[in-house]
């Protein structure tokens, strides 16, 4: 029977009378006697978003959200005695509850939350007859879906419940569609859930989908939840930041100290992934001078479209720091395990930042197996606001940690016990020099006077 059939046969179960009755369900979840519960269920539901730790800070979706108030209306037993909300809408004898909507009391009582493959689809004017597979049980329906802005297509999983009235089967409202694969990733983390379920309560009926489904179906909305947790991290950690001039902007930074050039020299030239940026890296180790500052770039494979190639990493030595910069954490972690193995206690770790800058939370397409962000652009004064940051920490803690330019003496003690500032003064005038905002912006990232009062020079 059509949709049309149905207006003229009330008793069959109209769309109108589905409407009215989950805006009664509604009514009734928010009176003073039952908000409490309804806070209780719907706050079950989308437990996973309302972490107040949760990374990233997610927020429940329109069709999430719909689906938790569906839970409270068909599945939630209330923990204080009162009755579920269609029991009390069905005993109701204040006002009239029509026959267009009771008729649908049962169909919402025993529907459950599912997982729906679309298997094929006949497209009319107003709506889609449509062939869906229970993920769970492999079931098999046939659906009238209401013209969605999203277009479903053959392959898509719908989360969301099935109402069967008298003559066909109806969604009470939008479903969250997802991609095949993203479906079954939900299906898969709730399965896992439900065994633990099964074996810490006993209960072995739950191996019936439906069983399952009608008590645990939140489950389910906690395994959307993760997965599109998961997914953010992907997108996130796939972003490309660029700088004001559209190079990639490398924001992983370490600090190191050092005491001996030509053994750091010779050291970074068999760095194979690295090439020289100035022939002055190419000079014999005898004749490199202790005002030279040697640089080398990492740079990415070589692309076929000749699309223009920034370093990925860069090292740039001075006669008393080494700065590692590079466009990720992970890409840091490798060349500061390689720097280790090389030189040992040759290099002193004086600090790093690994944050990436601040960008929007990219959004994930649940209809798509691929996540793909757009890239990031670091402003100027944002890149000096990161140096800046670094370079503060790094010489605030240097000025009270023993340094192997001053045998083994943190700055301020040395001064101290030599009763000489001089030997500092020269190597802040060589941090100042090589600053790395200076080198990176053109302006400098830290103003070293502060450092100097720091020490009382």
């Amino acid at each position: 029977m059509t949709i049309e059939n149905n207006h003229a046969h009330p008793s069959a179960g109209t769309a109108e009378g589905l409407r009215n009755l989950l805006a009664r369900l509604e009514l009734q979840s928010v009176q003073p006697d039952f908000q409490l519960q309804r806070q209780l269920a719907l706050s079950h539901a989308l437990q996973p978003y309302l972490h107040p730790l949760m990374v990233p800070p997610l927020v429940p979706l329109p069709e999430e959200e719909d689906l938790a108030k569906w839970y409270l209306y068909a599945d939630y037993l209330p923990t204080d005695g009162h009755a579920s909300l269609i029991e009390q809408v069905r005993d109701l004898v204040t006002e009239h509850v029509p026959q267009e909507e009771r008729v649908w009391l049962d169909s919402l009582r025993h529907s459950y939350m599912d997982l729906l493959e679309v298997q094929d689809m006949a497209h009319g004017n107003q709506t889609t007859q449509t062939r869906l597979q229970s993920l769970g049980d492999k079931q098999i329906f046939a659906v009238f879906l209401p013209v969605a802005s999203v277009p479903y297509n053959v392959g898509h999983v719908l989360f969301t419940r099935l109402l069967r009235g008298l003559t066909d089967i109806r969604l009470p409202g939008p479903p969250l569609i997802l991609s095949s694969s993203m479906g079954k990733a939900v299906l898969e983390l709730t399965n896992e859930k439900r065994r633990e379920i099964e074996i810490g309560t006993g209960n072995f009926a739950l191996s019936e989908w439906a069983e399952f489904a009608k008590s645990y179906g939140y489950t389910m909305m906690w395994s959307v939840a993760k997965v599109r947790r998961g997914a953010w991290a992907v997108v996130d950690s796939q972003i490309d930041y660029l700088n004001a001039h559209g190079e990639t902007f490398l924001y992983a930074i370490a600090l190191y100290e050092h005491h001996d050039l030509r053994v750091l020299t010779n050291g970074l030239r068999g760095f194979d992934q690295f090439t020289s940026a100035q022939e002055k890296a190419r000079k014999p180790a005898s004749s490199v001078l202790q005002t030279d500052t040697l640089t080398w770039l990492w740079l990415p494979p070589h692309d076929p479209s000749g699309a223009t190639e920034y370093p990925v990493a860069r090292l740039t030595l001075t006669p008393t720091q080494l700065f590692v910069e590079t466009d990720s954490s992970d890409r840091l972690d490798i060349i500061k395990h390689q720097l280790a193995a090389t030189f040992g206690f040759s290099l002193h770790f004086q600090g790093e930042t690994t944050a990436p800058p601040q960008h929007r939370t990219p959004e994930v397409n649940l209809l798509s197996d691929s996540y793909i962000a757009p890239p990031t652009i670091v402003s100027q004064e944002e890149e000096q606001l990161i140096l800046a940051s670094l370079l503060e920490t790094v010489y605030l803690e240097w000025a009270e940690t023993p340094s192997p330019l001053l045998k083994a003496q943190s700055p301020r003690h040395y001064c101290a016990a030599q009763h000489d500032t001089k030997d500092v003064e020269a190597i802040i005038d060589q941090m100042e020099q090589h600053d790395l905002g200076r080198r990176r912006t053109g302006k400098p990232a830290y103003n070293y006077n502060i450092l100097r009062g720091h020490i009382g020079l």
